[in-house]
């Protein structure tokens, strides 16, 4: 083991990990003797259920044993770790808060002792040498910056959540009521007046992305492409891992063409990703739309929240997955889409619809915007808290 001592900021020490914190590994539990319960069951890459019993008392830190490697996940409750992960036996008196957020910069894949299936042996990564703060109080300091970003992420989403089931559940009382068939409006049903049958192609055209060629696809640029992959269901659309283009191959008026702005709606149309609804977030960086993946292309902007909800009720993502062809991977044409039948209300109902949802919308993508931009400056803090590099006031010279 090399030493790391001359790298040791002031009043930190030198541990090896498992002075730090020991790893177990977790316990089994067949699939049929699951019961569902008040307890956490968790996996090598998060919560995979509940149980009625649990066997770590939280809060307590477990991370991927076999499987996937490199998630760390912090309980706060009692909870049951499966046997594809390690959980944090004992803490050796450290702070849990700082041993989870230490552990997120810990390169567990480095240490991956599987042939086949990515696994961790605890007897591995045991000896390997760390430094961390020997006054429990800055450890705490530490967490506590962390802590206050991650708390204000979650309170943001959650209020995200309450904000979209406040809308969906507006849409289904004004448009699925539960009186009429698989509580929808279907074809032929007697409509309130002034309201009819129309398709989607009436407020909106689909159109799948450019076809970059993989000569395209740079290291790293301030030009980035929606992939299918980064379409997360739920709205959801994740740039964390987003590829890079070439700033050249944007000058094409083609691919200006695709060119993303914040609040266009975004489709999955092939793979097992298909029916995926995604809602573009706001971005530094200028993003373009890859093949595979549709917008929405808005005949007015009026119609962004009423389609936006039409598309996320009613289970529409799996039907939309179920509208899929082709004997490799499910695929669907802009044509199908387009081609669904939409319950259009009158111009006052729908005005009526719009005053309300869309200052939802945008207050939606508002919080996602400061939720983007609380996690990056978290995460560029974090490992410079983590080195030593950068110390909370009070702490250090």
């Amino acid at each position: 083991m090399s030493s790391v001592v001359d790298k040791i900021p002031e009043g930190w020490v030198e541990k090896t990990l498992g002075e730090v914190v020991t790893f177990q590994r977790g316990f089994d539990l067949p699939k049929k003797d699951r019961k569902e319960g008040l307890f956490p069951l968790l996996v090598s890459n998060g919560q995979d259920g509940t149980h009625i019993e649990y066997k770590v008392k939280g809060p307590g830190i477990v991370t991927g044993r076999s499987g996937s490697l490199g998630n760390v996940f912090l309980s706060e409750l009692d909870f049951w770790p499966l046997n594809t992960t390690l959980w944090i036996k004992n803490f050796h008196k450290n702070n849990v808060k700082y041993c989870y957020y230490f552990l997120k910069t810990f390169p567990f894949e480095r240490y991956n002792s599987g042939s086949g299936v990515p696994t961790l042996n605890r007897n591995h990564i045991h000896p390997i040498l760390v430094k961390i703060p020997k006054d429990l109080q800055e450890q705490k300091a530490i967490a506590q910056v962390l802590t206050a970003f991650d708390d204000k992420i979650e309170n943001l989403q959650a209020q995200n959540q309450t904000l979209e089931t406040l809308a969906q559940t507006i849409f289904a009382a004004w448009f699925l009521p539960s009186r009429q068939a698989g509580g929808k409006y279907q074809v032929g049903d007697e409509l309130p007046e002034g309201w009819r049958v129309g398709k989607l192609s009436e407020v909106a055209k689909l159109k799948s992305g450019y076809a970059f060629k993989s000569k395209d696809f740079v290291e790293e640029s301030n030009f980035k492409a929606i992939k299918i992959k980064d379409l997360k269901g739920n709205g959801k659309i994740s740039l964390n891992d987003i590829s890079s283009v070439s700033q050249e191959i944007t000058k094409l008026e083609r691919v200006q063409y695709f060119k993303l702005n914040e609040g266009d709606i975004l489709l999955a149309m092939s793979g097992n990703t298909t029916g995926k609804i995604g809602i573009m977030p706001s971005s530094e960086n200028e993003i373009y739309l890859n093949q595979r993946v549709g917008k929405f292309f808005m005949k007015q902007s009026k119609y962004n929240s009423f389609l936006y909800n039409f598309l996320m009720s009613g289970s529409f993502e799996e039907k939309i997955l179920a509208m899929g062809y082709g004997s490799a991977q499910p695929n669907i044409s802009p044509s199908q889409i387009e081609n669904i039948d939409v319950v259009y209300p009158d111009d006052h109902k729908m005005m009526e619809f719009s005053n309300i949802s869309g200052p939802i919308f945008k207050k939606v993508l508002k919080n996602t915007t400061q939720i983007q931009s609380l996690a990056k400056t978290r995460d560029t803090l974090l490992p410079k808290l983590m080195s030593g590099e950068l110390r909370v006031e009070g702490f250090g010279g």
